[in-house]
């Protein structure tokens, strides 16, 4: 796992009845460097207190402290809580400090979702994203990198993490997958996480694939990090899927610090494609810095000499507006000429979940993208992900797949191979909705 250097770490008091949580803690307390303060055991009774410390050890300026400062971020270790309750716990929330909320006591109280349905038909179809229904896995809530687009990697003041991974796959795996047969992959993703950069020490992924083998499914990692040197080393991960959210250069350096370089993350793929485990990516989010044909260009020339990708998505930065985009980051970085039609559009975009960037914006970024990796691939997938049924009626034809049916990064379809095991009850993806005409789903 990544050498962190954390400014706290807290562990809960109730872990450390169970010997295969301590061994999973020591092995991960064992490869980090550990604070002055040591290693804080809390219990219920004590949350306020933990987190007022956690809140004044932590500010999120330190994330650009220096190339890592990211992983000096506070780590509190707790059990899952595997039924998914949320109690209300009104003697705690009323004694926390000021900015802290009853989400942080959850947090530390092991309360983080076992498994999320993402992109559920009804959903999309009223915000207009095109993708595929889906439930992920999660056993922790944070990430080592501090990506200014998210939430958690710009201000999260710890990360916590769940150490009873033994009971999470014997009881979360199977029960998610009876309720969701037609799926055949699954991510193992978070929550705003990264789990492949605490491994093999967190020894979270491996017995997750063995489970999975069992049923005759697969898992993706959906990762940032370059960390994947120990996968040689895992059974069955002949179930595994690798899947990198990649960039240019400038915004791994800029706006993802502690995250893997854009090459780095090439590498990392092109030695797990030697290991025999397929490796898909996405530009996600696609930041337009200034200079960004240019640089993402060089970045796709590498990726196509480097690796033979199944599969390489687009997805324009979104869910934002320009008073949100240029808060997040120097405005200064991005395409002034892009960055002022956002401007000039801003009220045409007002509540519209793909914004800041109009629609001609981001289809001449998707346009310039798909003819960059076609220059060097003439064979690999593409699509554009979570963007509107517009765009998709306009790119489809340059893509070369169905917005019906696309094979993308990670649906929950699409087997290693580029094959989509499309089932009665998952048979399209959220483009096609019950409402459409006759005729547009005939042609579907």
């Amino acid at each position: 796992m990544y050498n962190l250097s954390p400014v706290r770490v807290y562990v809960l008091d109730e872990l450390q009845d169970d010997p295969r949580m301590v061994a999973r803690l020591e092995r991960m307390l064992g490869a980090m460097q550990l604070p002055e303060s040591g290693v804080q055991q809390f219990s219920r009774e004590e949350v306020p207190a933990v987190l007022e410390d956690l809140m004044a050890a932590w500010k999120p300026e330190l994330v650009f402290e220096h190339a890592h400062g990211s992983w000096a971020r506070p780590l509190v270790f707790t059990v899952q809580d595997l039924d998914d309750t949320k109690p209300e716990y009104e003697e705690i929330v009323e004694r926390l400090p000021e900015g802290a909320g009853l989400s942080h006591v959850h947090q530390l109280l092991g309360h983080i979702d076992t498994a999320r349905a993402y992109h559920e038909r009804e959903d999309d179809w009223e915000k207009n994203f095109v993708c595929w229904p889906t439930m992920d896995f999660g056993t922790m809530q944070g990430c080592p990198h501090g990506c200014q687009y998210c939430g958690a990697g710009k201000s999260s003041f710890f990360t916590a993490i769940g150490l009873n991974i033994e009971d999470f796959v014997d009881v979360v795996v199977p029960r998610v997958i009876a309720e969701r047969p037609f799926q055949k992959c699954f991510r193992m993703i978070g929550w705003a996480a990264d789990h492949i950069a605490w491994e093999p020490e967190y020894n979270v992924i491996e017995p997750w694939l063995r489970k999975l083998a069992e049923y005759d499914r697969y898992g993706y990692f959906h990762s940032t990090s370059a960390n994947v040197d120990w996968l040689a080393d895992v059974e069955h991960r002949d179930r595994l899927i690798g899947v990198w959210s990649t960039t240019c250069e400038t915004v791994a350096r800029e706006i993802e610090p502690g995250s893997g370089a854009a090459i780095e993350r090439i590498e990392a793929a092109a030695k797990c494609q030697e290991m025999g485990i397929p490796v898909r990516f996405k530009f996600k989010p696609m930041i337009p810095i200034e200079g960004w044909r240019e640089e993402y260009a060089e970045i796709i020339e590498r990726m196509c000499a480097l690796t033979s990708p199944e599969s390489i998505g687009f997805c324009v930065i979104m869910w934002n507006t320009v008073d949100s985009l240029t808060a997040m980051f120097d405005p200064d970085l991005l395409d002034q000429d892009y960055l002022q039609r956002a401007r000039d559009a801003s009220e045409e975009m007002e509540g519209v979940i793909t914004g800041p960037y109009p629609h001609d914006v981001r289809a001449e970024i998707y346009h310039y993208l798909t003819e960059q990796v076609r220059r060097w691939d003439e064979d690999v997938l593409l699509y554009i992900s979570t963007e509107s049924r517009e765009m998709w009626d306009e790119m489809a034809d340059a893509l070369g797949q169905k917005p019906e049916s696309f094979f993308c990064g990670c649906t929950p379809v699409g087997l290693p191979g580029r094959r989509l095991a499309a089932s009665e009850d998952c048979p399209h993806s959220t483009y096609k909705r019950l409402d459409d005409p006759p005729a547009q789903a005939d042609q579907a």
